[in-house]
C-alpha cells in the first residue's frame, strides 16, 4: 500500500533549502577552476575574437587610406538541455528523509545533478556500455559555436593535442608532455601570464605518475602537498592546479585524454544553477515527486588557450 503524503507549502521551501544546502557543501571542484558567469536568453555570447594585423607595405605617392581590418567572430554558449534526476516519494520514511538535509536520499539527488554540471564543464559523457567518458558536447574538451549568430561548431585544432608517445616514451605523464602543452601556449602567446592561474585534470593512473614525475625531477614537495596529491585532493604542482577524477575522458585509441587549461579561458554560463522542488503529483494519484535541476553550458573563449595529452594507461 502507498503512502501518499500532502506537500504543504511549509514542505516545498524546506525541501528546496535543503537542496541549496547540500549542494553547497558537494559542489564539484571544476566550478573553481573556470569563470563562471549568468546564462540569458537563447544563447550567451562569450568572447568577441579579433585576429592579429599585419602590416601592410604602401606605394609612393598613395593617396589612398589602408584598409585592413582584423578578422573578426564571436563565441556564443547555447541555452543547454536541462540536467535532471527526480524521484516518486512512496513511503513515509522517504518523505521525512526528503526533508532531511543529511539523509542520503536527498544528497544523491544533489550529486547526480551535480556531476551533470561537472561533465558539462568539462565536455564529457558516459559510454554506458563501457562505463568510460568520452568527450561530447560542449565545456574544455568539446566543440564551441562560433560565428555572428552561434551557427558553426569548432571543435578542439588537431595540433591542441599532445601524443601518447610525444618526446619517445610511450607512458603516461611526462616532463616532455607537460612542457609541450605549456610551450605549445607560450608559442601563442596566451595563457602563461603571471596573474592567469592553470589547470589540469588528471585520473588516478596519472596521479601516479605526477608524483613519481615529481620525485625523479627533483621537484620540491613539502609534506603537505605529497599528502594532497596522494588524497586526490587539489594541489599545485609543477606550476599547474592539478584536479582529480575518474570521469576524465578516453579517446576512440583507448588513450586517456588530460586536459590542460587556463581559468580565464574557459567560461561555464549557469542559466539556473542547482534547485530542487518537490509537489504533489495528481497524474500518480497525487504521490508526492522530488525534482532537482540545472541549466548549464560551458566553452572555451579560445582554443589555443587549452592543450589535451594522450596518455597510456597500464
Amino acid at each position: 500500500m502507498s503512502y501518499r503524503q500532502v506537500v504543504e507549502d511549509h514542505h516545498k521551501l524546506t525541501f528546496t533549502n535543503n537542496v541549496k544546502m547540500v549542494h553547497q557543501q558537494m559542489q564539484n571542484p571544476l566550478r573553481a577552476a573556470v569563470t563562471v558567469a549568468d546564462g540569458k536568453g537563447e544563447a550567451q555570447d562569450i568572447a568577441d575574437l579579433v585576429g592579429a594585423v599585419d602590416y601592410i607595405k604602401g606605394e609612393d605617392y598613395s593617396r589612398r587610406n589602408p584598409e585592413n581590418p582584423p578578422k573578426q567572430t564571436r563565441r556564443w554558449l547555447v541555452r543547454p538541455e536541462v540536467i535532471e534526476t527526480g524521484q516518486y516519494i512512496t513511503k513515509e520514511e522517504q518523505f521525512d528523509k526528503a526533508m532531511d538535509p543529511t539523509s542520503t536520499f536527498l544528497q544523491n539527488h544533489v550529486k547526480g545533478v551535480e556531476r551533470g554540471v561537472f561533465d558539462a564543464i568539462l565536455g564529457v559523457e558516459k559510454v554506458q556500455s563501457t562505463g568510460k567518458f568520452r568527450v561530447a558536447g560542449g565545456g574544455i574538451m568539446g566543440g564551441v559555436y562560433e560565428g555572428k549568430t552561434p551557427n558553426a561548431l569548432v571543435t578542439l585544432p588537431a595540433g591542441n593535442y599532445i601524443a601518447h608517445n610525444h618526446g619517445g616514451s610511450n607512458v603516461g605523464l611526462t616532463a616532455e608532455k607537460l612542457r609541450a602543452a605549456t610551450e605549445g601556449m607560450e608559442l601563442e602567446d596566451f595563457g602563461l601570464e603571471s596573474d592567469q592561474e592553470i589547470y589540469g585534470l588528471i585520473s588516478p593512473k596519472q596521479k601516479t605518475d605526477l608524483i613519481n614525475l615529481a620525485l625523479a625531477t627533483k621537484t620540491s614537495l613539502n609534506p603537505f602537498e605529497v599528502e594532497n596529491i596522494r588524497n586526490g585532493k587539489p594541489g599545485t604542482l609543477l606550476g599547474i592546479n592539478w584536479l582529480f577524477s575518474n570521469r576524465v575522458p578516453y579517446d576512440s585509441n583507448g588513450y586517456r585524454l588530460v586536459p590542460i587549461w587556463t581559468k580565464e579561458n574557459v567560461v561555464a554560463a549557469f542559466w539556473q544553477d542547482v534547485d530542487g522542488r518537490i509537489w504533489n503529483d495528481g497524474s500518480t494519484k497525487n504521490l508526492p515527486y522530488c525534482y532537482v535541476d540545472a541549466y548549464v553550458n560551458s566553452g572555451r573563449v579560445e582554443d589555443k588557450g587549452v592543450r589535451i595529452i594522450r596518455c597510456v594507461e597500464g
